[in-house]
């Protein structure tokens, strides 16, 4: 191998492993589906700046409220059969998830 080759070589090495490393640096996605009037999974662990996407195979429409540590909530909306809602959790903590139309629906959403 030539001088050069090896330089070209160590330089894609560099750019390849620099694009993982900042490709794991990203904030990552979870999932919870809505499905037999349950949140499924019901507990989810993630990082903060990560982000859920709930997802409803649910026939119903359903709501995704968060209940913050502190007891405030947040409505991200009404979620129609077949859509999804994306919602990013920037704050350490433990969260409730719940549909205001179906009391019996919660998750819990552990923020690290």
């Amino acid at each position: 191998m030539t001088f050069r080759s090896r330089i070209l070589a160590g330089a894609i090495g560099l750019g390849l492993g620099l694009s993982g490393w900042a490709a794991s640096a990203q904030a990552a996605e979870a999932v919870i589906d809505q499905l037999g009037l349950k949140f499924v999974p019901t507990t989810v662990a993630i990082n903060a700046g990560d982000s859920i996407r709930f997802e409803n195979h649910d026939p119903f429409t359903h709501d995704v409220t968060v209940v913050s540590p502190d007891g405030t909530s947040s409505d991200k909306g009404i979620q129609q059969h077949g859509k999804d809602n994306v919602v990013a959790f920037t704050k350490q903590g433990t969260f409730k998830i719940v549909c205001k139309f179906h009391p019996m629906m919660s998750a819990t959403v552990i923020v690290k």
